[in-house]
Order: structure tokens, then sequence, then C-alpha cells
């Protein structure tokens, strides 16, 4: 079976696309993203102090 240019063009641009989505699942598997959710949760339960820091100097400005 004989392919046109554009035939061939177009199975390989499919083909790249299909290998881009392979390396990126792999990644994912292998990365910080796809391991254990211990250390995800471990991240996200860093706690922020909720005081704000006010400014004494501005005036307080209220709208029209």
């Amino acid at each position: 079976m004989h392919f046109t240019d554009d035939q061939l063009a177009i199975i390989g641009c499919f083909a790249a696309i299909a290998v881009c989505g392979l390396i990126a699942a792999v990644t994912f598997h292998f990365g910080p993203a796809g391991k254990s959710s211990q250390t995800t949760q471990a991240t996200r339960s860093v706690a922020f102090p909720a005081t704000a820091k006010t400014d004494t100097k501005t005036p307080d400005r209220k709208a029209a």
C-alpha cells in the first residue's frame, strides 16, 4: 500500500503526538506528581500565619 506525501505527513504527526503522550505519561508516573499521596499531603499541610501586617501610615479609604 502506497501513501501520498500528505498522508505520510499526517501519519507522522499522529505518531509524534502518540510518542509525546507516552513520554508524558511515563514522566508523570515516575516524577514527583505521580508519587504517593503521603508526600503530597505533607506538602499541603504547611501552615502559614494568618496575621496580616497593617500599615499605620496610610489613612482608611472609603468608597464614594
